[in-house]
Formats: structure tokens, C-alpha cells, sequence
């Protein structure tokens, strides 16, 4: 048994030492592990989007600029159709995008990558939202065309008809003018 304490003892040291060399794991606000839950949000369907929301909305009450801060303003950017989200991207961002030099760099770069993507989305959805109008518009203007087309169409066949009439009234009083005729 006493042979055995001391070969333990020197196991536990030697396997101990063997952690001070082990790769530290990647912090939670890292750019590598926001970009992953950017990819992550983007995947997620309404119900999860929205409990995810509603977890960063919770743990997001100071003004300071978190990691937490970016993920829900991702959460929101990714939440175009899904979930009624109540925030909006640009308010979550404004402590991070604001003048502040005490701000991790890797938290200010990401929060201006997604405070660009919000600029070109809301652009996207402007330039979309006039091209539903023109649609929209284009759409009447071609209804207007079919109705005048019918109208033009019904008018063309009462013409047609008349000129008809007008065409067998002709031929009648040819037929009259040619019985008178052969009369004297």
C-alpha cells in the first residue's frame, strides 16, 4: 500500500501538469463565437428565435455595450419575418456603435459589421417596398388597359352590328330602287 501512495501522488502530479498546457477555451465574446451565433440565429425557427429574444432581452438591462447586447441585436436583425420582436437593431446597437474607447475592439468592430448590415437591410426593404409599389401600380395601370380593352371591344361589335343593319338597309333599298325600276 505504501508503494502505492507515492506512484499515485507522482500520477495526479504528472496528469495536473498536463492541464497547464491544454488550449484556453475560447471566450464567450469573441468575434469567432458571435459570428457562429449569427450563423446559429439564422437557423433557428419562430419559436426558438423568439424564446432566444426574450433570454437576451432579460439579460441586456444595463447601457453598456456586452456580448449579449450583439447577440440580441442579431437576434433582431435575423428576426425579419419571425417573431413579433419589440426591439429595434439600431437602439440595441446605439451603446455599442456609440463614442465610447473603453470598448473591446472585437465588440466595436462587430457591432459596426452589424450595424452596416441593418443600414443595407432597412435599404433593401425601402427599395422592395417601392418596387411593390410599382407592382401594385402596374397592376392597376394593366386592369385599366383590359377594362378600356373590353370597353373598345364591346364598342368595335356594336359597330360591327350597326354596319350590319346599315349594310342589309343598304341591299333593302337597292332592292326597292331595282323593283321601281323594272316597274316603269
Amino acid at each position: 500500500m505504501r508503494a502505492w501512495r507515492p506512484a499515485s501522488a507522482a500520477l495526479v502530479v504528472t496528469l495536473l501538469a498536463g492541464c497547464g498546457t491544454l488550449d484556453r477555451s475560447v471566450p464567450t465574446g469573441s468575434a469567432d463565437d458571435l459570428a457562429a451565433f449569427y450563423r446559429y440565429a439564422s437557423t433557428l425557427d419562430g419559436r426558438t428565435l423568439t424564446a432566444e429574444y426574450r433570454n437576451f432581452r432579460n439579460w441586456v438591462s444595463e447601457e453598456r455595450c456586452t456580448a449579449d447586447r450583439l447577440r440580441l441585436a442579431i437576434i433582431t436583425l435575423v428576426a425579419d419575418s419571425g417573431p413579433p420582436v419589440s426591439a429595434d437593431p439600431g437602439e440595441v446597437l446605439g451603446p455599442c456603435t456609440g463614442s465610447s474607447d473603453q470598448l473591446a475592439p472585437h465588440l466595436r468592430n462587430m457591432a459596426f459589421l452589424l450595424k452596416d448590415q441593418l443600414q443595407q437591410r432597412n435599404e433593401l426593404f425601402q427599395h422592395a417596398a417601392q418596387l411593390e409599389q410599382r407592382v401594385d401600380q402596374l397592376a392597376n395601370e394593366v386592369a385599366e388597359s383590359r377594362a378600356a380593352h373590353q370597353e373598345l371591344t364591346r364598342q368595335k361589335g356594336e359597330l360591327e352590328e350597326r354596319l350590319q343593319k346599315l349594310h342589309e338597309q343598304l341591299e333593302a333599298l337597292k332592292d326597292i330602287e331595282r323593283s321601281i325600276r323594272q316597274r316603269d
